[in-house]
Formats: structure tokens, sequence, C-alpha cells
């Protein structure tokens, strides 16, 4: 099928793919050759009827599919000016760089506090206490959550709104200090409120300069918190540009009808 707009990996670009495809099985190929460049300071949406391959794209970005049982994933995923789809990188230490919130918030059974600091003091970046109050206050203020939870970082996270979880969860990532953060849906299962909490501090994130990418089926939810829109199909990556021109003027038919609200 022809895709509009698809342009190759940009070796200079924070992040790319060229030729991207996953199979399962070595034969059902779940995602054909995608290729996508992502730049620092933006925010990229992947939108797409259920079962489009934009999830399973998504986790090719931090190679979370190697974890799938009979899955390759082909092509090359440029992060740096490098090829990470490789046997030779370290998926740890990939992953520090190239964080991931999920659907479901998934706060540790942990106090507020050491949410933040686990992944920083098991990795040896915390040596002394003063550390750990500075990464603990600016990691919550970066995920807009420390005014509300500043005066509890000792309680459970578990005692947290849905809302509140998955802000700790963001800023549990950005903890690391990543300059890519993935999200898979991180809205789906909150509230309006909740929902316009997260996608506030998605945009705030995107100004510090860090790279995010997000997997949403809500429509103006991408139109709200993303620069650039990719539109995934049956496997295929449609067509992409700004978001801006993606659902002002669609130029595939299959995006015109989805945007329509003909399937999806």
């Amino acid at each position: 099928m022809t895709t509009q707009n698809q342009t190759p990996a940009v070796k200079d670009c924070l992040l790319s793919t060229h030729d991207v495809t996953v199979k399962y099985d070595f034969t059902h190929e779940a995602l054909h050759p995608t290729s996508l460049n992502f730049e620092g300071g933006q925010v990229t949406a992947l939108i797409g009827p259920s079962g489009c391959g934009k999830s399973t794209f998504l986790r090719c970005l931090n190679l979370m599919n190697r974890e799938i049982s009979r899955c390759v994933v082909g092509g090359e995923i440029i992060y740096h000016g490098a090829n990470v789809n490789t046997r030779d990188v370290n998926l740890y230490e990939l992953r520090k760089s190239i964080g991931m919130v999920f659907q479901q918030p998934t706060p540790f059974r942990k106090s507020i506090r050491e949410n933040i600091l686990f992944a920083p003091k098991k990795h040896g970046r915390i040596h002394s206490r003063a550390e750990g109050d500075e990464l603990v206050e600016e990691s919550l203020r970066k995920a807009a959550l420390w005014d509300e939870v500043k005066d509890k970082l000792n309680q459970s996270a578990h005692a947290l709104s849905g809302g509140q979880q998955q802000r700790l969860c963001i800023a549990r990532t950005l903890a690391m200090k990543p300059d890519v953060v993935l999200y898979d849906e991180p809205c789906s299962a909150l509230d309006p409120i909740s929902t316009y909490a997260v996608e506030e501090t998605i945009r705030s994130i995107a100004e510090s300069g860090i790279c995010e990418i997000i997997v949403t089926h809500n429509m103006e939810q991408a139109t709200r918190v993303s620069d650039n829109t990719a539109f995934f199909y049956v496997g295929d990556m449609v067509e992409t540009g700004t978001t801006k021109q993606i659902f002002s003027a669609p130029k595939d038919q299959r995006l015109q009808d989805y945007l329509s609200g003909r399937f999806g």
C-alpha cells in the first residue's frame, strides 16, 4: 500500500526508525516497514484503530518486543546516531534513557518517595539524602504532582488517586533523566479531570526538550498534546505529518475515513 509522507530515518534525529517490521512466529507480519523521525522537545501521537500496529511499533522503540517469544523486529532503530536494534545493546542501559509509561498506573507498593528513588538508587545515582530529596522534588515538579504530595512523601503511593498515580509513574520515569518517554494509552483508565492533568504534564515535559511519543485512541487528545501525528492501519504507517495537517487536510482516504468515524 502507498504510504503518504513516509520519510527515511535521519541519522541526526534524536530517535528514528528505518523500515522497522515486526513478525510473530517468524511469519505473521504485524507491522510492515515503518520509517519515522522523532525530535527532542516534540510530542508525536500514534493513532489508528485497535490492532493496527501502533502499540506494537511503540514497543519497538525501547526493544520491549524482544521479551515476547517468537517475535522478530527487523529494520533499524537509530538512537543518537547508532542502530540499537542489535543483540549487543544492553536493554537495561537503553531503558534508562528511553522510559515508558503504561496504560494502567503501575506504582510500586512503596512510599511516594521510594517510588521516585528506587531506580536511581539501584543504578548508583544517589549518594546522599540531600541528593535524593532534590531528585524527588525535581521529578514530582516536572510531573506537576509536587504541590499535591509534598507533605505525604512517606505515605503509600497506592493511597493516591488514579490520576495522581499515573503522574507519579511519569515522575518515576523522569527521575532517570531520560531524553525519550513513551506513553501507551496513558489516560485510558482515567477520568476527564485526571486526563487533563496528565495531558498538561506531557506538554510541559516536552518544553524541557524531552522527546515524547504517545499512543492514543482519543482524537481530541492527539490534537491537544501532539506536535506531529502518525496514522497506522492494518500494520501500515499510512500517513504522517504535523498534527494540524493530519487533522485538517488528511491525504489518504483511509485516514479521512478514520477521522470521519467511518471505522475505528
